[in-house]
């Protein structure tokens, strides 16, 4: 081992002795942290994906410019016959080499951690993912090692090894892509779709460390360093000889045994998940669901085996997570895969359950396919059964079957009351409600309804007038226990004459004696907003628009525990003061550097902010009973439109806010810790515009020069030692 690190270390000092070690790693860092920062202060939030994905495109060239001198400089120079008669083996002379090209990949990603470093000064951002993504980033780091070292293995010629090494890295990168599948066999392509280096990648920067992608990095890694090997002992070995061609039959059975491992690692099971609240691992919530089932389970997943390459991490995140369940409830659920291509039968099944193929248009290289897929499953119990047409994403997935469960095997469901100015307007909240509720839709005005039986009201809207008995009906109930979620806002917002005016807010005088108010003015926040594309002479660009906030989570309640920030637009503050026998605790508030426009006020995103007074403000609270009390449970969130349509779908962590909200008024919070369960990054939210220009060039600049700057010192006091006349040593010295 000692003569492997030797050679390491040569490795390594070759390549720093001259000015190419250091202009490689000064592009490599520039390049990243320019592919970096272009993308993250656009969406303004802490994650090191946009480093990530690019950076198997950076080690496209940077692996293979670090490796092509490794061996193929010695096999020029003749060094390579001198080193290998010395008592060192091909095998330590390879390991040697690799452990030098590993290191110097390994040195260059450490010189981004100035990057993560920066995050963490303007957000709380999360060590575990971090963590996971550096890891992935080695292990393909490591296999792109191994792919340059074979390379250089072959010839004399860097330049050859170097064209090459791109070459095989550029096939690995894109087999499995949509373009390199058209026309393939179904078997053939799932080959290789497993086969690509991106599908692998994306798990770990996830923050999700999963054995089959540990194991593949490592299998491609082994697999070019025994071809490297074998290139090696071709200068021992006569050509022809019979130990040349059990060289080459042991390489070649050796390649098979690891291209094998690699395949059959799909169906091993086995993951670390460091991302925040382990937001691909089983909830308990979900454990305790699964363990206490009454009767057996079934879960059909009708899934295609031509699904496109992009669905290839979902199939592999659905296929975990019924395995996981069905482990959790000790043989009460069985899963059942079928694909309907391979029988009418099977299809005929899948469409009377309510499940459709669904049309892809696939690119190929000179024609635009359209495929037809499954890829939907089935939750049966008891005569019962819930279908999700077509899994498009793996987010929610497991709320939705653990919901659906709950609910099969529940005798009866709490009521909940909805009063709307349009229920067409909030069908994805009410769709969602409807599982685990029933809904009603009362009319306040009307004498002959009751809310004795409503365990949870839901009032949104933008009401402008409340009736006598409606507000004495609500009183009423508040009074005797009721709990509420109340989303209104005290301004008026007309998109068309570009302004935003004062509305009465018919719920405050019910809201008074628990001690909270919705105010009549609209937030803007500098710091954590939307950015939306504006009309300019030169077509749209994209800027912030402090108007739409991203009201951060507190973090202080079951309704809020994981959750990062919900988006609300033309939102007003709320007030809140805890009283004898009540609590008040803020759930959603601004930055610090938010401020409030009274009514009437314009709502054009080109105008000029003041930013006097700018300080936290509280978008959202709820007010429970004192320990030991009892008493009316309410959540009050300043904006009306907090759980409609409109941000049903680019903002899902608005619909789980206010389904959440309604699970704690119902104290039925089983689902919450599911539902909850937010992927998203934190917020990019630095103190300063000067704090976050200097995380900018301290890594776009200031790194590459520091690169530079020690590099040439080193270089030249390099070049003074060489030129230092020899002085023999006096004898006794």
């Amino acid at each position: 081992m000692t003569r492997v690190w030797t050679i390491a270390r040569r490795e390594v000092k070759a390549l720093f002795d001259q000015p190419t070690g250091y202009v490689l790693l000064i592009v490599f860092l520039a390049i990243n942290a320019f592919m970096f920062f272009r993308n993250a202060y656009i969406t303004n939030v802490a994650t090191l994906r946009p480093m990530l994905d690019f950076l198997p495109w950076v080690f496209l060239f940077f692996a293979p410019a670090v490796s092509m001198r490794s061996l193929a400089e010695d096999n020029r120079s003749g060094l390579l016959e001198i080193v290998l008669a010395q008592p060192v083996s091909e095998a330590e002379l390879l390991l040697g080499k690799y452990l030098g090209v590993l290191v110097i990949l390994l040195a260059a990603l450490a010189a981004t951690l100035p990057i993560p470093i920066g995050l963490a000064l303007g957000s709380r951002l999360p060590a575990g993912p971090v963590v996971a993504q550096y890891v992935g980033a080695a292990l393909l780091a490591a296999a792109f090692a191994g792919v340059g070292l074979w390379a250089s293995s072959l010839g004399r010629s860097q330049i050859t090894a170097f064209i090459l090494a791109v070459a095989v890295l550029f096939v690995l990168i894109l087999v499995g892509l949509d373009p390199l599948l058209v026309g393939l066999p179904p078997l053939l392509g799932a080959i290789a779709a497993r086969l690509g280096v991106l599908s692998h990648f994306e798990s770990t920067g996830r923050g999700l460390l999963d054995l089959r992608d540990v194991l593949y990095f490592l299998s491609v890694g082994a697999v070019f360093l025994a071809l490297a090997y074998a290139g090696l002992m071709r200068h021992r070995l006569a050509p022809g000889s019979d130990a040349t061609r059990q060289l080459r039959l042991g390489t070649l059975l050796l390649v098979a045994v690891l291209v094998a491992v690699d395949l059959a690692g799909g169906e091993i099971g086995g993951r670390l998940d460091l991302t925040p609240g382990h937001a691909y691992t089983l909830s308990p919530a979900t454990k305790a669901i699964a363990r206490g089932l009454p009767d057996i389970v079934t879960i059909r997943l009708y899934a295609s085996k031509e699904l496109p390459a992009d669905f290839a991490l979902n199939k592999r995140d659905v296929d975990d997570l019924l395995r996981d369940l069905r482990s959790a409830a000790h043989g009460r659920i069985r899963v059942i895969e079928q694909d309907p291509a391979s029988s009418s039968s099977v299809a005929e099944e899948a469409q009377s359950l309510g499940i459709v193929p669904v049309q892809f248009n696939v690119v190929g290289q000179s024609e635009l396919q359209v495929k037809a897929g499954y890829f939907g499953l089935v939750v049966q119990y008891a005569g019962q059964h819930e279908t999700i047409p077509f899994i498009r994403q793996t987010d929610d997935l497991e709320y939705r079957i653990a919901s659906t469960i709950r609910n099969f095997t529940r005798a009866r469901k709490p009521e909940v009351a909805l009063v709307l100015d349009s229920a067409a307007d909030y069908r994805t909240f009410t769709e969602q409600l409807e599982k685990s509720y029933r809904v009603s839709y009362p009319n306040l005005n009307d004498s002959t309804a009751s809310l004795d039986s409503v365990a949870v009201l839901v009032v949104a809207g933008q009401r402008d007038t409340l009736g006598a008995a409606a507000a004495a009906k609500v009183t009423r109930y508040l009074a005797g226990g009721g709990n509420a979620l109340i989303l209104a806002g005290g301004v008026s917002v007309s998109t068309q004459m570009g302004f935003a005016d004062k509305r009465t807010v018919p719920w405050n005088p019910l809201l008074a004696p628990y001690g909270v108010q919705i105010r009549q003015d609209m937030v803007y926040d500098l710091r954590a907003n939307e950015v939306v594309a504006v009309p300019t002479n030169f077509g749209q660009v994209l800027e912030p628009y402090p108007f739409f906030v991203r009201g951060q989570s507190t973090r202080a309640s079951p309704i809020n525990a994981d959750l990062t920030e919900v988006d609300l637009a033309w939102t007003s503050s709320v007030d809140g003061t805890a009283g004898p026998g009540r609590t008040v605790e803020p759930l959603l508030v601004t930055s610090g550097a938010a401020g409030t426009a009274p009514a009437p006020a314009s709502i054009d995103p080109s105008q000029r902010f003041p930013v006097a007074n700018l300080q936290p403000r509280v978008l959202a609270v709820q007010v429970a009973p004192a320990p030991g009390k009892k008493g009316a449970r309410l959540v009050v969130v300043g904006n009306p439109t907090l759980a409609n349509d409109q941000f049903a779908q680019r903002s899902p962590g608005n619909v789980a806010f206010a389904l959440n909200a309604v699970d704690w008024l119902a104290q039925d919070e089983a689902l919450i810790s599911i539902r909850a369960k937010d992927r998203r990054p934190p917020p990019l939210l630095f103190k300063s515009a000067g704090l976050r220009a200097a995380v900018k060039y301290v890594n776009l600049v200031g790194l590459p020069i520091l690169a530079a700057v020690y590099g040439f010192v080193r270089l030249l006091d390099r070049r003074r030692k060489a030129a230092t006349p020899y002085r023999r040593l006096a004898e006794g010295t």
